[in-house]
């Protein structure tokens, strides 16, 4: 694959699938021709760069087979549906970011997979990008050598959850705030900090990503909560004092996305959206280190389905 490679970007209008596209005009990505897909959203438009894209209807697995390469910022039902079929390009699932990793598809991550072992791969392969919060702690463990027990709290906002999330969370607001809010069997998201229904199994997979992608996990534990936020993720890392932490700060500044800040400077939600970073904080004291980040999921997961398809473009697989 080269820059003459056919690229499609399946799920185009969704909340990853809009970023990548606006990534793909920010970084010039070559390409000779490239299509955007939706399900629901045939016809509208996307900005990609000075150019508005048409967006065509996805009618099944098979628009896909004259492609080099596809983009899945699809839900999982429906990636599951594309890789099932097997239509020949290479494909980049990002439905993975929400759940375990699949037998036999890869799952790589920038800094914490070498470029060579992304570089082989070709057309009818698949390749997983991992959720966000998994990339990060897998990136602080990795960069800490660490192999005590760790405590993490992930902390996700609506747009985790796509437009829906979003819209809920802006629609309940202006309920709530005008005394009108009727929830029926709806949880209440607005002004409102809670563990969702899937929260324990996501918690689960994320940590078999961490393994996946190198880093062990098994004394790490992890919670998860979702956060009256539109955009924006957070995690906290809580490690045990070790000999090791005196050199912490320094290891966490080399590590690879990662935004090391000082303790009075802001790192909050709002600061990390557009960053390509984690905004990274370190407290420490005898009692143990506390690491907090703040990062933009949706911008992190299209950065690095974007790194794959640029290192395997610079590679220059045949077709």
């Amino acid at each position: 694959m080269s820059g003459d490679a056919r690229i499609a970007l399946v799920g185009a209008t969704g909340t990853i699938g809009s970023q990548l596209a606006e990534l793909i005009g920010e970084r010039n990505f070559p390409y000779a021709e490239m299509k955007l897909f939706a399900k629901d959203s045939a016809g509208s438009l996307v900005e990609i760069g000075e150019r508005s894209w048409p967006v065509a209807r996805l009618n099944g697995a098979r628009d896909l087979a004259g492609f080099d390469l596809a983009f899945l910022a699809v839900p999982p039902k429906v990636a599951t549906e594309i890789i099932e079929a097997q239509p020949g390009p290479l494909l980049v699932d990002l439905s993975a970011a929400t759940i375990e990793p699949r037998d036999g598809i890869a799952m790589v991550a920038p800094g914490l997979t070498v470029r060579e072992r992304v570089a082989q791969f070709v057309h009818g392969q698949i390749v997983a990008v991992p959720h966000p919060g998994a990339q990060v702690l897998a990136t602080i463990l990795q960069a800490l050598g660490s192999n005590s027990f760790a405590g993490a709290s992930i902390m996700l906002s609506a747009s985790a959850h796509g437009h829906q999330g979003v819209s809920d969370l802006f629609q309940q607001s202006a309920e709530l705030l005008n005394a009108r809010l009727d929830l029926d069997d709806d949880p209440q998201v607005a002004f409102n900090v809670f563990a969702f229904p899937q929260a324990r199994e996501l918690a689960g997979a994320l940590a078999a990503q961490i393994g996946i992608l190198g880093v062990d996990s098994s004394r790490l534990r992890i919670e998860i909560v979702r956060v009256p936020a539109f955009h924006g993720s957070g995690v906290t890392l809580f490690l045990p004092p070790e000999e090791a932490a005196i050199g912490w700060p320094e290891r966490l500044r080399s590590a690879p996305g990662l935004i090391v800040v000082a303790n009075d400077e802001a790192s909050g939600f709002v600061d990390a959206v557009g960053q390509e970073g984690a905004i990274t904080r370190l407290s420490m004291d005898s009692k143990g280190a506390a690491i907090w980040c703040a990062f933009d999921a949706t911008r992190l997961a299209a950065l690095t389905a974007l790194w794959i398809a640029e290192t395997v473009s610079k590679s220059q697989v045949p077709s």
